[in-house]
């Protein structure tokens, strides 16, 4: 079964520019195994993920309209997003770290797309339709009952699995109280998030019925990122040319590669792994335990092909760490450092201090100058809080509330409207540097805003002897 893709084109793609479908044979190994024990791992972790409840809020839960982002029971806030970039930048910074490391690792082992293509559609086309030889004759067969049968019951299963992930993928979003509410309802009632949960099923659907490895192969924009990180030791999927060529047959004195094409036969995006490193290899392994397999069987060492570095397959050294990739891991863990020390110190409430437009101050009776502050306090914790707030100044400053303490909810603004008022002697120079403080029940300091509190310069004694010089004359 020789391969008649040219070089440097796409295999999944035929000389006259149609698409060629790729039906990859089953595979064992170690590392098949190995996958098969992460894939439904990663698998679980995605479904049951949402159900799980960490300080009485759901694990994950992206609450867009609310603005609110939980991550493993931390609430994070719009005034938090600065820990969200943390995050993003951390699993851009991880991705090259590990690519740089081992290559498309990602890819084979870890990647939806891989995960749930090996572990749950490519086991609903076998168990409907057989190896992939029968497959290879159903699908060029003409169209019969039997056909119709298999086909409708691989697609109905197909659309089944994409709904439960769909829904699955919309309890991130909504949270699951709110989802098993709108599942037994009729969709009028929700018809905005039921489209979306539509739409995302369908997307599914087309994904994994009919684009597949397309999707690796033309769409994902890390294949064509991933050679700017990757050099000659990186850790990769590669074939051993010195002891594999010249390839021959069992009983010929020529290289360990008998030219069986298995490794081609089982490859999920068909290509020929000794034809050297390619781009639409994802670097699942199956041509590794393909091929340890037909060693076993001629009594030839495994290993030909392996996870190894290009430099050490042409017969050079190769060197782990690198200067790629002790910049990464210090920049990873640099991240990881300080969006831990981030979380585990930012304070559970906010407070911000704004001055209403108007007039800056007013001058009461006495000598009093009042100022108006709008006080907007955010209790970004998930229990309700009783805060109690304090003004810092001149000693005979002196704040008028309406509530204090003020009790906040959970997750909730709370806008206070206060005046502060000092006597004009103390601010005679026309402004006056001023703390608002917020203190929880235990008398512990949460906040503390600056501003500035604002007069007519001079103050009442000026105002007097200019009014009895202006006598005198």
């Amino acid at each position: 079964m020789a391969s008649a893709t040219p070089p440097g084109a796409l295999t999944t793609i035929d000389e006259s520019g149609n698409r060629r479908w790729v039906y990859p044979a089953a595979v064992r190994g170690l590392f098949m195994r190995w996958r098969k024990i992460i894939g439904y791992f990663v698998i679980a972790v995605f479904f049951v993920l949402p159900w799980i409840r960490i300080g009485g809020q759901q694990a994950i839960l992206i609450q867009i309209p609310e603005r609110r982002f939980i991550i493993l029971g931390q609430v994070f806030w719009p005034q938090d997003v600065f820990y969200l970039v943390f995050l993003v930048i951390g699993a851009a910074i991880a991705l090259f770290f590990f690519t740089a490391l081992a290559g498309r690792v990602w890819c084979g082992w870890l990647c939806p797309q891989t995960v749930f293509m090996e572990e749950i559609f490519r086991k609903i086309e076998e168990w409907t339709e057989g190896g992939h030889l029968a497959r290879r004759r159903l699908d060029a067969a003409p169209m019969s009952l039997n056909k119709a049968a298999r086909k409708t019951t691989k697609h109905a299963l197909y659309l089944l699995f994409s709904a439960l992930v769909s829904n699955t993928f919309l309890a991130y979003f909504i949270g699951t109280e709110r989802l098993l509410t709108w599942m037994v309802s009729p969709p009028a009632a929700h018809w905005t998030a039921f489209l979306f949960m539509a739409v995302i099923m369908l997307a599914f659907y087309f994904d994994f019925a009919w684009f597949r490895e397309q999707f690796c192969v033309v769409l994902c924009p890390y294949a064509r990122f991933q050679a700017v990180l990757t050099d000659q030791h990186t850790l990769q999927v590669g074939y051993d040319v010195v002891r594999g060529e010249p390839r021959g047959k069992k009983g010929q004195v020529e290289g360990d590669c008998v030219n069986c094409f298995k490794c081609v036969a089982v490859c999920p995006t068909g290509i020929d792994i000794r034809d050297g490193y390619q781009l639409e290899c994802i670097g699942c392994a199956r041509c590794i335990d393909a091929c340890d397999e037909i060693m076993t069987q001629v009594g030839r060492p495994k290993g030909l092909i392996r996870y190894d570095s290009l430099a050490r397959l042409t017969g050079e050294t190769t060197a782990i760490l690198r200067p790629r990739v002790v910049i990464y891991s210090a920049l990873l863990l640099g991240l990881l450092v300080a969006f831990f020390w981030g979380v585990g110190t930012r304070p559970q409430m906010d407070l911000n201090v704004v001055r209403p437009a108007g007039d800056p101050y007013s001058v009461l009776s006495g000598g009093i100058v009042s100022n108006h502050f709008s006080l907007l306090l955010f209790n970004k914790s998930a229990e309700a809080h009783n805060y109690r707030i304090a003004v810092t100044g001149p000693t005979p400053t002196r704040m008028i509330a309406p509530l204090n303490p003020v009790a906040v909810a959970g997750g909730e603004h709370q806008r206070m409207e206060v005046f502060v008022n000092i006597p004009w002697d103390y601010v005679n120079e026309g402004r006056y540097p001023i703390r608002f403080q917020v203190y929880d029940q235990d008398n512990l300091l949460l906040a503390d805003r600056a501003t500035m509190f604002l007069a007519p310069r001079g103050g009442p004694a000026h105002e007097r002897r200019e009014h009895e010089s202006r006598d005198d004359d």
